[in-house]
């Protein structure tokens, strides 16, 4: 059973435009009053639609929520997490560069959560390899995290 679901964030949570990762992103980062989150060099960045309504209802359902995101821009990362309004889902953080393994032995230590009760979600196969390695039930997800992505990842550790 999952007692710590960790999510990555580009090509995950949100998709940067044409842009693929947010370090690729020109800062100032703003949000209009269509609530459209834009980057200085006018690139849209969007979470994916099933997302907020995943982190709720993970959150409401009393589960604990976690990022582990590879980026050299941290700094416009956690910008975006409060400009899309889901900063406040999660309680750990790792986002900073180098392998995944290192985000999430430090998840490890921070929580006490033993690998084996964490759960996963990335876009990127060399990351779930990374992390699977460890004991993590590690998921690829493609085309960014849907409802379809989490019920067959819980339908896997046997959860409901």
């Amino acid at each position: 059973m999952a007692r710590l679901f960790v999510f990555d964030l580009d090509l995950t949570l949100w998709h940067c435009g044409r842009r693929l990762w947010c370090d690729q992103l020109t800062p100032p980062l703003s949000r209009n009053s269509d609530g459209r989150v834009f980057a200085a060099c006018r690139t849209e960045v969007h979470l994916y639609p099933e997302v907020p309504g995943i982190l709720e209802d993970l959150h409401a359902s009393g589960h604990r929520l976690a990022l582990a995101s590879r980026t050299d821009a941290p700094e416009i990362a956690r910008e975006l997490l409060r400009l899309f309004g889901i900063d406040g889902f999660f309680a750990h953080r790792q986002i900073y560069p180098g392998d995944k393994s290192s985000h999430f032995h430090a998840l490890q230590e921070e929580t006490g959560t033993p690998f084996g009760e964490m759960m996963f979600f990335d876009d990127e196969p060399r990351n779930i390899h990374s992390v699977a390695r460890l004991g993590v039930a590690a998921h690829l997800v493609s085309g960014g995290l849907t409802r379809e992505h989490l019920e067959r990842a819980l339908a896997g550790a046997g959860e409901a």
